[in-house]
C-alpha cells in the first residue's frame, strides 16, 4: 500500500502544481485582458475559482499527511502519554468519519446534478464537484496511513512527528504548560 500512496503523493503533487501555474496564468491574463485591453474574458473568473477548488482539495491530503491542519490540542498536552495517544486516535477516527461522508455526499452531489453546467465556461458542474470525492479520499488515505502508523508507535511516542515533537512549530509542548 506505501507505493501506491507515494504514487498517488506524486501525482497529486503534480497536479496541485500544474493547477497553481494555470492559476497564475489564468490570472494574469485576465489582468492583462482587462486593464491593457480592456476587453476581459468572461470566463477566466470562473475558471480560476474552479482551479481553486481542486488545488486546495487535492493539497489538503498533503496538509494531512504533515499534519497541518488546525487543531485544537492544547488540552491534550496535559494528558499522560497514553491518554494523549487515546485522544488523538479518536479524533483520526472523526476526521476519517467526516471524510467518509464527505466521499459519499459527493458522490451523491455528482449524481443530482449531472445535467448541469457551469455559467460562463459551459462544462459539466459535476467535474467541479468532482473534486469533493477525489480530494476526500486522498484525504482519507492519507489519514489512514497516519493511524496506521500511530498504532504502530509506542503509546509515549504516539503524538510525535519525526522531529521527535508533537507540533508543527517544533516545540513538544505549549508555552507555559509543564513538562
Amino acid at each position: 500500500m506505501t507505493s501506491y500512496l507515494r504514487l498517488l503523493r506524486d501525482g497529486a503533487r503534480a497536479v496541485v502544481v500544474l493547477l497553481f501555474a494555470a492559476i497564475v496564468v489564468v490570472v494574469f491574463a485576465q489582468v492583462v485582458s482587462r486593464f491593457v485591453f480592456n476587453a476581459p474574458f468572461s470566463w477566466s473568473e470562473e475558471l480560476a475559482r474552479y482551479l481553486q477548488v481542486w488545488l486546495i482539495l487535492l493539497a489538503s491530503a498533503a496538509c494531512v499527511r504533515r499534519g497541518l491542519h488546525l487543531t485544537v490540542d492544547y488540552a491534550v498536552h496535559s494528558l499522560g502519554p497514553r491518554l494523549e495517544r487515546a485522544m488523538r486516535l479518536l479524533a483520526l477516527a472523526g476526521v476519517i468519519f467526516f471524510l467518509g461522508v464527505v466521499i459519499v455526499s459527493g458522490i451523491a452531489l455528482i449524481g443530482a446534478t449531472a445535467n448541469q453546467t457551469t455559467p460562463a465556461l459551459e462544462i459539466p458542474i459535476r467535474v467541479v464537484y468532482l473534486a469533493l470525492p477525489i480530494g476526500a479520499l486522498l484525504m482519507l488515505l492519507e489519514a489512514l496511513a497516519l493511524g496506521r502508523e500511530m498504532l504502530a508507535k509506542r503509546p509515549d511516542d504516539a503524538g510525535r512527528r519525526p522531529d521527535g515533537t508533537n507540533r508543527p512549530d517544533g516545540a513538544s509542548r505549549p508555552a507555559g504548560a509543564e513538562t
